[in-house]
């Protein structure tokens, strides 16, 4: 199972997905988070664009199933790792 960086995702109910953009991927403790923005507000390049995170599992057919983060430990972890990983490209940027 691979989401990519980069990858457009459409998320919501049926009739209603909302088209996002992977920004950030991780694993941990044995369970695959991701980090998506709002897809048009990524491309407007709004200053303050729609951004959340799931957890997610892939079923046999290929099916990408989303599950709502709950606990205040895992928007820890995500948020945390997510900032790191922002400051990274920061300082790549800044010293490439």
């Amino acid at each position: 199972m691979t989401v990519e960086i980069g990858e457009e995702l459409l998320i919501g109910e049926q009739g209603q997905e909302e088209s996002f953009e992977v920004l950030y991927t991780f694993e941990w403790k044995g369970e695959n988070y991701l980090v998506v923005g709002l897809t048009k507000d990524l491309d407007e390049e709004s200053d303050d664009p729609t951004v959340t995170a799931f957890r997610y599992s892939e079923e046999e057919d290929g099916t990408i199933v989303y599950e709502e983060i709950e606990s205040e430990e895992e928007w820890n972890e995500v948020e945390s790792r997510f900032m790191a990983y922002q400051d990274e490209l920061e300082n790549e940027t800044y010293s490439g």
